[in-house]
């Protein structure tokens, strides 16, 4: 630790917060420093927050003004160097799933949905599953570099249930960004890469999780793919949902959809996804 600042146990568990990506400044705000419905002065958050940038425990991003509609602008933070030391000192987070997030303009809104949906899986552990493996991107790109694809999932993760068996889910995450040709040619390549983002010898059940930002956004894909004779044979593989649809309490086990409409009640069971 830096001479000079005192880590309290709020600002550790800050950093383990960050340990999986970034977070808005107001949902670090609201999320540690409201104690008993008792908001604590937003003037006293940013101080604080000022003061672990300054020793580099945390580092915040301020996106362009022109991509902040019609809200106040806000930082985005990710976990810094010292921050990251500091959780790998105290053996807080294992190294496996600290993520060392670069934000920019282009991907910094898809970055955050990703994040969202990361703490959404890791939050049903270990009551009813343990996530046994998860590679993100960057993790990805070097399991297919000999299959010289361009197009990589944003995540696939692999969890065990209490009865033992496995499931494993590639993710893709649209942030509303991506043309729709672009997008069908996306899941097209993601099922040719199955195989190689499979163990050797595993048979466990690959489901793909289309993840949106919006309704509006999951029903235009879902209509995309159905209208698609590219995607007959493999429509049906695919489950939808949105960032806000997954995040509540429920998590991983809240309803998903298929391209049709059907709702899929739960996305851990063999012939589903």
């Amino acid at each position: 630790m830096r001479k000079g600042l005192y880590l309290t146990d709020r600002d550790i568990d800050m950093f383990v917060y960050l340990a999986y990506g970034p977070a808005f400044e107001d949902d670090l705000n609201i999320r540690f420093f409201i104690s008993e419905g008792k908001k604590v002065l937003r003037k006293v958050f940013l101080r604080r927050l000022k003061k672990l940038i300054e020793y580099k425990y945390i580092e915040c991003y301020w996106p362009p003004r022109a991509l902040v509609r019609n809200k106040q602008r806000q930082g985005i933070c990710i976990l810094a160097a010292a921050g990251i030391k500091q959780i790998n000192y105290e053996s807080l987070v294992p190294h496996s799933r600290v993520r060392h997030v670069k934000l920019d303009t282009r991907t910094i809104f898809h970055e955050v949905m990703l994040t969202r949906l990361i703490r959404k899986i890791y939050d049903g552990e270990p009551r009813r599953y343990q996530v046994t493996r998860m590679e993100d991107h960057f993790d990805l790109a070097k399991l297919i570099q000999r299959a010289r694809m361009k197009r990589i999932p944003d995540l696939k993760f692999t969890v065990q249930l209490i009865n033992g068996s496995y499931f494993s889910f590639i993710v893709e995450i649209d942030a509303g960004t991506t043309h729709m040709p672009e997008f069908m040619q996306k899941l097209q390549t993601f099922m040719t890469l199955l195989p190689a983002l499979t163990p050797k010898g595993v048979k466990e059940p690959v489901g793909m999780l289309v993840v949106c930002h919006t309704a509006a956004r999951m029903a235009e894909l879902q209509k995309a793919v159905m209208e698609s004779h590219v995607m007959t044979r493999i429509k049906f593989n695919f489950l939808f949902n949105t960032i806000y649809g997954i995040d509540n309490h429920l998590g991983l086990f809240n309803p998903w959809y298929r391209a049709d409409g059907q709702k899929i009640e739960v996305i851990f069971r063999k012939g589903q996804g």
